[in-house]
């Protein structure tokens, strides 16, 4: 005691054939010197644990791979199998006994290579279950697992405390009857970082391995340590930057203000409110999160909420009476924006199968959130369920990052409708009345049959939150492997503009002047509305050593959206610079450098721009550092 292992999932061995290109997924090679890596940084390391998709396809020379890159450790390396370790023979779309659209498979491949795909083995004073939850959400042997779960808990001590490693984070379908409860899962599949607890359950979902997640997490392993008592995990990158933030401190010599927050890492948005900036915090690896609110004008700390995960979306405000949140358990919050007190909380209809990532919208006195599946209004004042769909989507192996959003144009009758539309679902996008639930207009969308052809072929579904053209009521979004334009009415596209790097994680902004794209790949632009013509577009030549992309882990040079004020654009880098660019033009106007990496937008106050640092550093800048009028 203590035992460690480090927890990797989603290694995905293979060429990347069917996704867009450029992908960067694994190879034995990359596996192999991953587990060397690993071990050398974690001496008292005792075990390597991978939750299934070790293989992209399930091929032989795959799985010979991944046996290949086993031998580069002398530690233990136990696996299970993944949906994508079953993609034999060809696969065809489906929706599993639980309403999963999944795919169809088989075992036989990961059995030749593996051998058996449920087992369980004793750490010292913790039992370990493994479980094929591919085959058990499928149908083929789920009878055949439960009963050897079940016999096989019967089988230990009562009070030996147990937990169980599964692809995706295990449902009711798998936990309901046992003995007792797990204290731990540990699962993959979603390509997300998601730590919440249920009951005396943790749960533990970890993103890929070797390349970004959906969520924009970085490649990631996870070190669990099990001191007899408790378990606790420690998130590691698994490629981390050359720079030490916690050696490294951003240049505030030029700030108004800055200040130490616990946001250390986080990616999301944050929103000043009333003169108080409200930062979103995710502690993954104690599973809970926070709002951290701080006078915008001083830096002044002024209350801290907590919630009961970590918060990967933004919050909203509802006017001056509520700062409105969803955290990754699917929990909606609201606060009182001046003393932080707790107005009301609503739990998630599922805390096991809804995935909270995207921010609430807020529309005439409700709140809409979900996922793709159940879609469900609250009241803005006292939390209450309005309506609820769960007709729209099949259950989905993505998380949805698209929220709904609201059109007041007018198109489709003198109030306004709610237009929803994701990636991976709705395929087909959708109006709302937002007072009942009730679909307004489905005017169909043409595109491929199965999830893989609708992946590689990028159709215009947005994976970020889109825009409505106020005139028009059009749809203006970041799809996979492009920004589009697609019609209010019919669906059709109007025009499409590549992105250098498919997941883009950038949502468009509308302007006076245009449409502002901000290439993560390493440019801006600006597309005429009406036509998506290239008005201009700016390389804006920084050199970072971050990698936060889908699928990738080469680094890239952007990932935060750029802040418009009056006609300059400023556009923070993950080199640490704050670039101003002309907004006619596209010129650059001036760099200011902070030597610290900005992951989420600048937000303006007054004459200043406070950012937020991947250090967890929370600086004002003066505007007039930036160059450039910005009146």
């Amino acid at each position: 005691m203590p035992f460690r292992f480090a927890h990797l999932t989603d290694t995905h061995l293979g060429s990347g054939a069917g996704y867009p290109q450029p992908v960067e997924i694994g190879t034995g090679e990359r596996l192999s010197q991953v587990f060397r890596d690993i071990a050398s940084a974690h001496p008292k390391l005792a075990a390597f644990v991978v939750t299934g998709d070790l293989t992209d396809r399930g091929l032989p020379e795959q799985f010979a791979d991944f046996v290949a890159a086993t031998t580069a450790t002398e530690l233990t390396v136990h696996s299970i199998p993944g949906n994508h370790d079953h993609l034999v023979p060809e696969p065809t779309d489906l929706i599993s006994r639980n309403g999963y659209a999944i795919h169809s498979g088989e075992p036989r491949h990961y059995e030749s290579f593996l051998g058996p795909r449920w087992y369980s083995f004793d750490l010292p004073g913790l039992h370990v279950v493994a479980m094929d939850w591919f085959t058990h959400e499928l149908g083929l042997d789920h009878e055949t697992q439960n009963v050897w779960l079940r016999a096989d808990l019967d089988a230990i001590d009562p009070g030996m405390p147990w937990i169980m490693l599964c692809h995706d984070q295990p449902w009711r379908s798998i936990l309901d009857g046992l003995p007792r409860a797990p204290i731990a899962t540990f699962s993959g599949h979603r390509h997300t970082s998601r730590v919440v607890s249920t009951g005396a359950t943790l749960h533990v979902n970890t993103p890929p391995a070797m390349f970004g997640g959906v969520d924009n997490s970085p490649a990631t392993y996870r070190i669990v340590e099990w001191d007899g008592e408790r378990i606790t995990i420690d998130s590691q990158r698994t490629y981390p930057p050359r720079s030490d933030v916690r050696s490294l401190r951003a240049n505030t010599v030029q700030s108004r203000w800055s200040r130490t927050t616990p946001a250390i890492g986080q990616r999301t948005p944050f929103i000043i409110t009333g003169g108080r900036v409200v930062v979103p915090v995710a502690v993954d690896d104690e599973a809970r999160g926070s709002l951290a609110a701080y006078d915008a004008g001083s830096g002044e700390p002024l209350w801290q909420a907590g919630l009961d995960s970590p918060l990967r979306s933004a919050p909203v405000t509802a006017g001056t009476t509520a700062i409105i949140s969803s955290a990754v358990s699917g929990t909606t919050w609201a606060h009182d924006p001046a003393t932080g007190e707790t107005l009301w909380r609503r739990p998630t209809s599922d805390p096991l199968r809804r995935f909270g990532f995207y921010a609430p919208t807020l529309v005439d006195g409700l709140v809409l959130i979900g996922d793709q599946a159940a879609l469900r209004a609250l009241d803005q004042r006292t939390g209450e369920t309005v309506w609820e769909r769960s007709d729209i989507a099949p259950y989905q192996i993505f998380v949805t990052l698209s929220a709904p959003v609201v059109d007041r144009s007018g198109m489709a009758g003198s109030t306004p409708t709610v237009f929803w539309a994701g990636f991976p679902e709705p395929r087909t996008p959708i109006r709302l009345d937002p007072k009942t639930g009730e679909t307004v207009l489905s005017p169909g969308i043409e595109s491929a049959d199965d999830l893989f052809r609708v992946l590689a072929s990028g159709a215009g579904l947005p994976i970020r939150t889109p825009v409505v053209d106020p005139a028009s009521g059009d749809l203006i979004a970041t799809g996979v492997t492009s920004v589009f334009r697609r019609s209010a009415t019919d669906s059709e596209m109007r025009w499409s503009y590549p992105t250098s790097v498919p997941w883009n994680p950038v949502s468009v902004d509308l302007s006076s002047h245009g449409a502002l794209v901000v290439d993560v790949g390493g440019a801006v632009a600006l597309l005429d509305l009406e036509t998506g013509d290239q008005l201009w577009r700016t390389e804006v030549g920084a050199v970072s050593d971050e990698c936060f992309l889908t699928y990738r882990r080469s680094p890239h040079p952007l990932f935060a959206a750029a802040t418009i004020v009056g006609d300059r654009v400023l556009i923070p880098a993950l080199d640490g610079d704050i670039v101003t660019l002309d907004a006619l033009s596209g010129a650059v106007l001036g760099r200011f450098a902070t030597e610290i990496p900005v992951l989420a937008p600048l937000v303006v106050h007054d004459d200043t721009a406070v950012a937020l640092h991947r250090d967890g550093r929370l600086v004002a800048y003066p505007l007039a550092a930036f160059g450039g009028s910005l009146s």
